[in-house]
């Protein structure tokens, strides 16, 4: 019985969703994996630290719950009032861990790593870029309005495209063609999208966002990096409306914290987080947030609807399974090698990844949860949006 654990770093920038993709996986998994193939549990250490060393202050499930509830409050308001999702700025770097196992045994474990946007910037990244370098897999999250909106620059900054690109593109991510890695783009609060038949046109746009990082290494002579582009829906009852500009209201001048909130110059009205509405004159006190200044550029706020599906996540399941599918097909052909090239100058490489692979011990087990999961369909390969990059964007 294995006791490793295997990292996945998850990419991103600030409230971006990657705690959501895991949330929703979670979810997903629960309802849509038979028993009798694995199950699934949150093995997380959680506590009560909100400071920048770290640490998990809420639960996967209670994070679920909160957006369950957010989702019913909002619906009894209407489903055309406009509310805004936390973008306040995640304090610290978060590890979720995760455990699968199968019939109470063969446990492997996955910590998923949600590294703030904010450790991407120059002069923060040196230890991330070591950890980059030891991993196999990689979740960039997308925050799709923000992508498919007009203005790639505010894209480039909330999503942190150039310094992920950075990262990503150095010499030492690429192994070689036992060495592999395997990098997902997922595309989140993608649901109006997706519901409009467009999910195409969100695939298209992250090959052309992250066209330089896929470009470096899809036809580099190791073929070490698969690339998948998994657009997935992890709330499904919620989506994107417009940008406005953001702003602060103070309900007086010795008021200092404020209230989030935008201003329509068409019809005068000022929209605020919760749904309310209020005219202009009943807001004397407002101004620019200055809160949403990223990288010297203002970025706009992202307005949400319900749709009237309640919480309904699409594919979120997906990524779970392709980065199980490609783990074992690792562990298997770096097997094979071990068998083949004894001594050879890749003997000690492949020895450090099967000693601390998760899957030391019941590879047999693994190898046959994925066989059954392709062949009953659980493992997609032409769900909305999702793409395998093979070639040049």
């Amino acid at each position: 019985m294995s006791q490793n654990h295997h990292n996945i770093i998850m990419l991103g920038g600030r409230r971006a969703g990657k705690s959501t993709i895991l949330s929703s996986i979670i979810y997903a998994l629960s309802r849509n994996t038979a028993g009798n193939l694995f199950t699934v549990i949150d093995k997380t250490e959680y506590s009560s630290n909100t400071d920048d060393t770290g640490g998990v202050a809420v639960r996967l499930r209670d994070k679920r719950n909160e957006m369950t509830e957010l989702l019913k409050r909002r619906a009894k308001i209407g489903s055309n009032a406009n509310f805004l999702v936390d973008m306040t700025p995640t304090k610290g770097e978060n590890t979720y861990s995760l455990e699968l196992a199968q019939n109470g045994s063969h446990q492997v474990y996955f910590d998923f790593i949600d590294v703030p946007g904010e450790y991407m910037e120059d002069g923060k990244n040196l230890k991330l870029r070591e950890r980059l370098n030891k991993c196999d897999v990689f979740i960039i999250a997308i925050d799709t309005p923000y992508m498919m909106q007009d203005d790639e620059g505010i894209n480039d900054t909330y999503n942190r495209v150039e310094e992920i690109t950075s990262m990503m593109s150095a010499d030492e991510i690429c192994g070689d063609e036992l060495d592999r890695k395997l990098i997902i783009f997922c595309p989140v609060k993608c649901e109006k999208w997706v519901r409009m038949g467009q999910a195409q046109l969100v695939t298209e746009r992250v090959c052309k966002t992250y066209h330089a990082l896929i470009n470096r290494w899809v036809n580099h002579g190791s073929h070490s990096i698969e690339f998948l582009v998994m657009p997935i829906q992890t709330v499904g009852g919620m989506e994107h409306v417009r940008m406005l500009d953001g702003y602060k209201c103070y309900s007086s001048d010795s008021d200092k914290m404020g209230e989030r909130c935008s201003r329509y110059e068409l019809t005068g009205q000022v929209f605020f987080g919760d749904g309310t509405i209020k005219s202009e004159d009943d807001c004397p006190y407002i101004e620019e947030d200055k809160e949403l200044l990223i990288n010297k550029r203002t970025i706009p706020l992202s307005w949400y609807r319900v749709n009237g599906a309640g919480f309904a996540p699409e594919n979120s399941e997906q990524p779970a399974y392709h980065i199980l599918r490609f783990l074992v097909n690792k562990h298997l052909r770096l097997l094979e090698a071990k068998n083949r090239e004894r001594r050879s100058s890749i003997w000690n490489r492949i020895m450090d990844w099967l000693n601390g692979s998760p899957f030391e011990g019941s590879i047999d087990v693994y190898r046959a949860i994925v066989d059954e999961l392709e062949r009953s369909g659980k493992i997609k390969l032409g769900f909305d949006g999702f793409v395998q990059v093979t070639k040049i964007v």
